[in-house]
């Protein structure tokens, strides 16, 4: 009795060790069993201890995987080669396609997590990995390099939408699905921001001599007014001063007993005044 005993003892340290024969799989995880001629078996391992003895069990993560796509240099609408583009993103597989998805595509599809301490595969790592980047450059091309910085959350919905529209086009929709993306890094060539510096340099330049021109035009507007207003009054100045000689001549004409005919400034001839 006591033998035994000691044997249950010593079978329950070596599980909750993991060694012995025996692996755990843990939540946000899935396991696949190797059999010792190397058939992978089509059911899914939940959660819990499974032994080794025999053969062995493959450990995948099943929780939201985040990855990260660096040292990318897409090209924009304009044909400008961005010096460097990073994002991260997320993805899930469906437990439940594990297995499918492990036997169906080549073992180069998969991804073994580097932070894990033992070996565990995110499924699907690298094949979802290359659809992001062609996505993210698909993005990209959408928009000219001066505007990529400004659009960043356009082009983070559109990798998503591109990536899951080429995962359902390779009937994966709902095994594998992209839940986000987000830009981290975005650099511009440095003739792209010599460029836009010069750009903007003349637009400026531009805008001051059409603001210029635009102060002569109405410099010249207002003298103009202010010279049109001056003629005319000078000119009923020049005719009042000229009645009011003519009255005071007419006046010290009568006085002395003549008379003065004042002609009309719009007269032109009184015709032929001389006798047959």
């Amino acid at each position: 009795m006591k033998k035994h005993l000691l044997t249950l003892i010593a079978l329950a340290l070596a599980v909750s060790s993991g060694a012995c024969g025996f692996t755990r799989v843990e939540t946000g995880e899935a396991g696949l069993r190797k059999t010792w001629d190397g058939e992978i078996k089509s059911e899914e391992l939940g959660v819990g201890f499974h032994q080794t003895i025999v053969g062995s069990v493959i450990i995948f993560a099943t929780k939201e995987i985040l990855l990260t796509e660096e040292n990318m240099t897409p090209a924009s609408k304009d044909k400008s080669t961005l010096k460097d583009f990073d994002i991260n993103f997320t993805y899930t597989v469906d437990p439940k396609s594990i297995a499918e998805l492990y036997t169906k595509y080549s073992i180069t599809s998969h991804m073994t997590n580097p932070k894990s301490e033992g070996y565990e595969i995110f499924p699907m790592g690298n094949f979802v990995t290359t659809i992001v980047r062609a996505a993210t450059y698909s993005a990209v091309a959408e928009f000219d390099a001066l505007e990529v910085n400004n659009n960043r959350k356009q082009i983070e919905e559109r990798v998503k939408s591109l990536a899951n529209e080429k995962l359902a086009g390779e009937k994966l929709e709902g095994k594998v699905h992209v839940n986000m993306v987000t830009v981290r890094n975005i650099q511009l060539a440095p003739e792209i921001v010599e460029s836009a510096n010069r750009v903007s340099q003349a637009q400026n330049e531009l805008t001051a001599k059409k603001t210029q021109v635009e102060i002569a035009v109405q410099e010249g507007r207002r003298i103009e007014a202010l010279s049109r207003q001056t003629d005319e009054k000078y000119v009923r100045l020049l005719n009042a001063q000229a009645a009011m000689k003519t009255a005071e001549a007419i006046e010290e004409a009568a006085k002395k007993g003549s008379t003065i005919w004042v002609v009309p400034n719009n007269f032109v001839s009184l015709g032929n005044t001389t006798g047959r």
